[in-house]
């Protein structure tokens, strides 16, 4: 391959080319996360669920919430829950075509990282772990827990959660970008409402979606922290740009 090929791939790509420098200093960076307000909210939020999943047993939390069932949030979590799947997330991303490639970037590089992290490992260390309904099955028969009708509930791979995961790097990442705090604590009471949702509808126990809401964040910070610093001329474009060319 020419140097004149090399660097029209790396262009495109945005893989350095030789003498290309950061556009970003390592102040900013440190600058937009002290003042996210969907960071420390959910640090709290998920050091908070930690110690209350080492201090109560996860049947005991899990019976607690499916307690708090009723027709109005069983409609609102069963659809909830679809901003943390991959058509939800997908429509999500695709819509941040319309306004700069950058950001789609941002958003399905954080998306793919979880997922890749997720399955990785349920997969390789946690293909055993059960889900609610096959936990209670097996363990605590006695127990009857509310299912909410029309869900197809699963029994295996239950941590992390993969719906959690996609939601916090949803969010986390939008939360980066974008820089009205009332629009950074949406995205968390969005991530957080996903997370809720699949206790609520007995996917997952806390635990799960812990380890899915840590999973999601870091990826998301990745994917921020690696596309934000290169500056491409086409990373400033949209669809709409490019169509009326």
């Amino acid at each position: 391959m020419t140097h004149f090929s090399m660097i029209q791939f790396s262009y495109f790509w945005a893989i350095p080319a030789p003498r290309d420098h950061f556009i970003m200093a390592k102040g900013n960076i440190q600058s937009d996360l002290l003042h996210n307000w969907f960071l420390l909210p959910s640090v709290i939020l998920i050091l908070t669920a930690a110690i209350v999943c080492m201090a109560i047993p996860s049947e005991t939390i899990h019976v607690a919430v499916n307690s708090l069932h009723n027709p109005f949030m069983d409609g609102l979590f069963r659809a909830w829950t679809l901003l943390g799947s991959g058509l939800g997330a997908l429509a999500v991303i695709l819509i941040t075509l319309l306004i700069r490639f950058r950001y789609t970037l941002i958003l399905f590089a954080g998306y793919a990282i979880a997922g890749i992290t997720v399955q990785l490992m349920k997969h390789l260390f946690f293909s055993h772990a059960a889900r609610p309904v096959k936990y209670f099955e097996l363990l605590v028969p006695d127990q009857e827990l509310y299912l909410v009708p029309g869900i197809e509930l699963h029994s295996w791979y239950g941590f992390p959660s993969g719906h959690t995961a996609a939601a916090f790097a949803l969010f986390f990442g939008i939360s980066l970008i974008l820089k009205a705090k009332w629009a950074q604590l949406l995205a968390l009471i969005l991530a957080t409402g996903v997370a809720y949702s699949r206790i609520y509808l007995s996917q997952h126990f806390l635990a799960d979606v812990t380890g899915g809401a840590v999973v999601g964040m870091l990826s998301g910070y990745l994917a921020w922290w690696w596309i934000k610093r290169y500056d491409r001329r086409w990373l400033q474009e949209s669809l709409p740009k490019i169509i009326r060319r």
